[in-house]
């Protein structure tokens, strides 16, 4: 490819694309969650990382290579992707399960729902983004939403160096997309979302292969028959390579703030997954948390016109 072509700038997706493809890919990622807790009876929780990301990595670098060329990857910011990558998705993934494994199952749905407040704060300090009144309302409908979604209530969070851990997780992953937004912009999305998840991919073997070597649990290659084979490969390609790719497109059109206001519906979808494949019963009170996030999306982006 010339030297002219590398240095063209990938043009942001429009406010309508942009928020279709935020919500795509959260619809996307929310299989993910009940997928892994059929997989984790048998595999390791950083072993089943792993593999998930050897696949999205190895399917969504074919497609570059098929898309922008060899030239193109070659000339790449391949630095800068690891860096960001392994730093904002990588480490925060395996800060996230740490945090995790330190508290309880509602600490981190707390510290999810915050992704909000994160971007917000980003682009404030970042940006220079004033803080209009309609956003702030819609920032605030957002968090309502989330926690309501989740079912968390804040007297049941367990807020110690496991719910920090959580907490400082989502920051690495907002700083990340918008890193990725913003630095990668000569490389088309497909290959923004991949040069970062291949730093990720490094910083989770990395840790896998410690792992191995202390002997610290969660290693474990499970059960890998037909049918677990499918589901790995469905949300490796989907809810991790696609959804990755969707969201930083999403991401580029919006600005971390109003697409982290998407992340908050998340828990809404997995109930609508898992009423429909696992045969659990509707949940109200997830579904008017879901209403208050799209209200806070609408006030949100109504305030930045």
């Amino acid at each position: 490819m010339s030297s002219k072509a590398e240095l063209l700038i990938t043009p942001r997706p429009g406010v309508v694309v942009s928020n279709l493809t935020c919500f795509s890919a959260m619809v996307m990622w929310s299989f993910a969650f009940p997928v892994a807790e059929l997989m984790l009876q048998s595999w390791g929780t950083v072993a089943l990382v792993l593999v998930r990301q050897l696949i999205a990595v190895g399917a969504l670098f074919l497609f570059w290579l098929y898309l922008d060329g060899p030239a193109r990857i070659r000339s790449a910011d391949w630095l800068g992707g690891v860096r960001v990558g392994g730093v904002g998705f990588g480490l925060g993934s395996i800060m996230f399960l740490v945090g995790q494994s330190m508290s309880d199952a509602v600490t981190p749905a707390i510290a999810a729902s915050m992704m909000p407040i994160v971007g917000a704060l980003l682009e404030v300090t970042l940006d220079g983004r004033r803080l209009r009144p309609r956003l702030v309302s819609g920032i605030v409908f957002a968090l309502l939403g989330g926690l309501l979604a989740t079912g968390a209530r804040m007297g049941e969070g367990n807020f110690g160096w496991g719910s920090l851990l959580c907490l400082f997780s989502v920051v690495l992953f907002a700083w990340a997309t918008r890193a990725t937004t913003r630095g990668f912009r000569s490389l088309s999305f497909v290959g923004q979302t991949t040069i970062t998840l291949c730093g990720s991919l490094l910083v989770v073997l990395a840790v896998y292969l410690l792992m191995l070597l202390i002997d610290i649990p969660g290693t474990a290659i499970g059960i890998h028959d037909s049918r677990h084979v499918l589901l790995l490969l469905f949300t490796s390609i989907a809810s991790l390579a696609l959804a990755q790719f969707m969201w930083i497109r999403g991401a580029a059109g919006l600005g971390i703030l109003l697409a982290s206001l998407h992340v908050n519906a998340v828990p809404f979808y997995v109930m609508v997954a898992v009423v429909l494949f696992l045969g659990e019963s509707w949940n109200w009170g997830q579904a008017a948390g879901a209403a208050l996030v799209a209200i806070g999306v609408l006030l949100a982006q109504s305030a930045s016109r």
